[in-house]
């Protein structure tokens, strides 16, 4: 029996990239897996794949995550083919435009926010009344590049990032109560599609460093999504209960090692965006 037999879980941004891969390996460990993306033809073309690896018979969608009325219809398309869901992972995303915030189309600013932060907030808001589980009910949101760091020139994609980051912080603590772990990754420097982005903007819409290091990073092959993947099913699994509320690092947090994961129960302020020094603001003394 996998980590995840007789579970449902859907996956946003599960056609291609790190959401795909999430996807095969949800269904390897037993899930029946539904993914939604825009993309027709990529969900078909996933769809195939998946049923390959188990007879669950995964389901797609179509839909814009942005969009409120599309989300709710899914929910209750959701609600009335399956009853329940088990774990919800918020993949989808976009890079958004690409420059100085003052020279960017404010429209693309706008439609990075409205996909990348909003569509997980609809998401969690459509889906949570159909998370039913014997233990804990399990949200898994996805960071990404300036939600730990400044990430200059990709304003839209770094502020919808932070924003998730403090959103799943701010859930958790809400619906705890209610039996959910709500937890978030950061992937690393995982090569998708949105690279391409800062390829094709070239070196005088970013900066010469950031832009040479993609190069870099695609050449090397960059992080493994197998470690965004690992964590993911951990975190859907109930080896993570009672972790809720973290901002994770896949490929440079030791989630793995158990002395770890104890501190990321008890500890409300590890891992997780603060501003906190030594706990104080200032020096005693």
């Amino acid at each position: 029996m996998g980590v995840l037999d007789s579970k449902i879980i859907l996956i946003t941004g599960g056609s291609i990239g790190i959401g795909f891969e999430i996807a095969q390996k949800c269904a390897s460990a037993g899930a029946k897996v539904i993914i939604a993306a825009r993309d027709k033809v990529n969900l078909e073309n996933a769809l195939e794949k998946l049923n390959k690896i188990s007879d669950k018979e995964h389901q797609m969608y179509s839909i814009d995550v942005g969009n409120y009325n599309e989300v709710n219809a899914f929910s209750e398309w959701c609600s009335n083919k399956f009853g329940v869901i088990h774990g919800l992972v918020n993949c989808a995303g976009v890079y958004g435009p690409i420059g100085k915030t003052y020279q960017v189309d404010m429209g693309k600013f706008t439609e990075a926010i409205r996909i990348n932060f909003l569509g997980t907030v609809y998401m969690c808001h459509a889906f949570i009344p159909l998370l039913k589980s014997t233990s804990r009910k399990k949200i898994v949101n996805y960071s990404g590049g300036g939600a730990a760091t400044p990430f200059p020139f990709y304003s839209a994609y770094a502020t919808s990032k932070i924003a998730t980051v403090r959103f799943t912080e701010n859930l958790s603590m809400e619906i705890s109560e209610e039996g959910f772990d709500v937890n978030c990754i950061a992937p690393g420097f995982v090569i998708t599609r949105l690279h391409q982005d800062t390829l094709k903007a070239g070196p005088e819409f970013t900066s010469k460093a950031f832009f040479e290091n993609t190069k870099k990073q695609i050449e090397s092959g960059g992080i493994p999504p197998e470690k965004a993947v690992d964590l993911t099913i951990f975190l859907l699994s109930s080896e993570s209960d009672g972790i809720t509320g973290k901002f994770i690092s896949a490929p440079w947090d030791p989630w793995q090692d158990k002395e770890f994961q104890g501190r990321l129960r008890v500890d409300k302020d590890f891992a997780t965006i603060r501003r906190i020094d030594d706990k104080i603001f200032f020096k005693k003394g």
